[in-house]
């Protein structure tokens, strides 16, 4: 049903934009809002050629208020700049008109069948592997439950107590959760001063690492650092016009998150499904080893398995991530999209009351599959890096040189394409989340995405990257320090006294519960920021609709948000 055929104004209901449950308007409505402001109705309007993302049966064309894309140079002109006067902004194109898809799409259900077909030989290697590495243990515990004294003879216990245990843990848990708590306080009331303040203690940071390295005479790695810092310090006054929209996005995104706390449940809970499965993994391991060793196998057999479940591992929390990331961003496009600010005042009211609940389950239904094939690429070339890595190891064993420089080669060349495509994927299942698509659909709009909007998206990404990237820094530091502290308060750790390599142990586990804790946040933070820019390059219409208090402060300090993905010609 075209947008001219609509009679019957429609509530609006939650759901994907584009896809599963549309935002549902009506045409009265529309055309009161762009009669407000001087614009056309939508029915006097030309449409815009047939252009992808809107090509596609499933969306309506978006219908064009202004001339074609030679009148958006105008303002921008040479001669405009020449008189003085400040760029004027542009029109914003009108939103894409919605529709309803009664039937949601699963896509790529091939990727989910085979990611279940591996998982279900994870469960069988893990029946087999955990019950060996169970028996290993009990075995272990009971010739070493008394290990004799070789001074006197004497036999005693090694171990500790469960109050030393849960004191340990209490202390690096509590401090993590109050440190996250006050950081999250600070990127919602200061986020400007953060982003900067953030941005000179990386550089810092790298003028640092610097002067360690010359200390210890490593010239090389003394000379990078440094010029690293460098042109850190010198790029600050090319990037620093951005950080008022990295300011106000962190601001925004830290805002919902505080009202959708739901977010952060589902982080929670991913990275504890997380944690859950690499335990396992690792008991099925070690399992797996002992298992071959008792069968006198092949050493190729046991490098088989290794691979194997290396690759299992892998997938498995690429999956649980991405299905965060995709929850998370499904929840911040609903609220974009579909919450409608009151007259007067800064409260949005969301159409339902389980905003993050319908966005993981459409994360883990319909959105599943895309998640999953997506994820398999990281993890086959994360896998196949693994491989070159062990290759250099095995060639630096035997001493052979040529060998172990074409596996480093291969490794690196490798880990830049994993972490490419990690990137690239973190706004490919943005798409997905918000709109519906397949994997394939997903990617090539973000492509689109980094075409037009690339430069603003990285910067605005490494801006608030920063910010977070010292929030966890600070909390492993924070972290590790409070298990210290109970330590050195205590005396001692049980009956493994207080020496430095238990001092060490605790610190590092302590940090590694800190940094844990605050990925909670940094996922949330981090995928909210990406459907933030995602809505805007794509639709700023809608947005300022919706919600035009919001819109407004973004046009005041990022003028080229009116020049959305629409108004683009691909």
């Amino acid at each position: 049903m075209s947008w001219q055929q609509q009679q019957q104004p429609q509530q609006p209901q939650h759901g994907y934009v584009g896809s599963n449950e549309l935002l549902m308007g009506n045409q009265q409505h529309y055309n009161q809002q762009y009669n407000n402001n001087n614009n056309p109705q939508y029915n006097q309007q030309q449409q815009y050629n047939n252009q992808s993302p809107y090509a596609s049966n499933q969306y309506q064309q978006p219908q064009q208020p202004y001339a074609p894309q030679q009148a958006f140079q105008a303002p921008y002109t040479a001669n405009a700049a020449t008189n003085g006067a400040p760029k004027p902004y542009n029109p914003v194109p009108p939103p894409n008109p919605p529709t309803i898809v009664s039937k949601p799409k699963y896509n790529d259900v091939w990727a989910t069948a085979l990611f279940a077909v591996f998982m279900a030989g994870f469960v069988g290697l893990a029946v087999l592997g955990v019950p060996m590495t169970l028996d290993s243990l009990r075995d272990g515990s009971s010739a070493n439950s008394k290990p004799t004294n070789a001074k006197n003879g004497a036999s005693y216990s090694v171990g500790l107590s469960a109050a030393d245990i849960g004191g340990l843990v209490a202390a690096s848990v509590g401090t993590g959760v109050a440190f996250s708590v006050l950081y999250f306080f600070l990127m919602l009331n200061f986020p400007g001063p953060l982003i900067k303040f953030s941005y000179f203690f990386n550089v810092v940071m790298m003028a640092a690492f610097a002067a360690y390295m010359g200390y210890v005479r490593s010239w090389i790695a003394c000379g990078i650092f440094a010029l690293f810092a460098v042109l850190l310090a010198v790029s600050y006054w090319g990037i620093r016009s951005r950080i008022p929209f990295s300011q106000i996005v962190l601001e925004t995104v830290c805002k919902i998150s505080g009202r959708l706390n739901g977010t952060l449940f589902v982080a929670l809970g991913g990275m504890i499904v997380s944690a859950a499965f690499s335990v396992v993994w690792l008991a099925t391991l070690l399992g797996m080893a002992e298992w071959v060793s008792q069968k006198n196998l092949a050493s190729g057999v046991m490098y088989a398995i290794l691979v194997l479940l290396v690759f299992m591992n892998f997938w498995f929390n690429e999956v649980v991530r991405n299905t965060i990331h995709s929850a998370v961003c499904g929840t911040f496009a609903t609220y974009y999209f579909m919450g409608m600010q009151q007259p007067n005042s800064d409260t949005i009211t969301l159409p339902s009351n389980h905003t993050t609940a319908k966005s993981l389950g459409r994360a883990l239904t319909t959105s599943f599959g895309s998640i999953c094939f997506g994820s398999l690429l990281v993890s086959l070339i994360r896998t196949l890096k693994f491989i070159a890595q062990m290759a250099k190891n095995d060639s630096a064993q035997d001493g052979n040189i040529l060998c172990c420089i074409i596996a480093t080669c291969f490794e690196c060349i490798l880990a830049c394409l994993a972490d490419i495509l990690d990137y690239f994927n973190k706004y490919a299942y943005t798409e997905i989340a918000i709109y519906g698509k397949s994997y394939c659909e997903g990617g090539k709009d973000a492509w689109n995405l980094f075409k037009y909007k690339g430069i603003d998206l990285i910067i605005n990404d490494v801006l608030i990257g920063y910010v977070l990237g010292m929030g966890s820094f600070i909390s492993a530091i924070l972290c590790a320090f409070a298990g210290f502290l109970f330590v050195y308060l205590k005396g001692g750790l049980g009956t493994l006294g207080n020496g430095p390599g238990v001092y060490a142990g605790v610190c590092l586990i302590s940090a590694f519960i800190g940094m844990w804790l605050f990925l909670v946040l940094l996922e949330v933070i981090d995928s909210g920021t990406a459907a933030t820019f995602v809505c805007l390059a794509e639709d700023p219409a809608t947005i300022q609709r919706q919600q035009p208090r919001f819109f407004e402060s973004i046009q005041q300090r990022f003028p080229d948000v009116n020049w959305g993905m629409q108004s683009i010609a691909y």
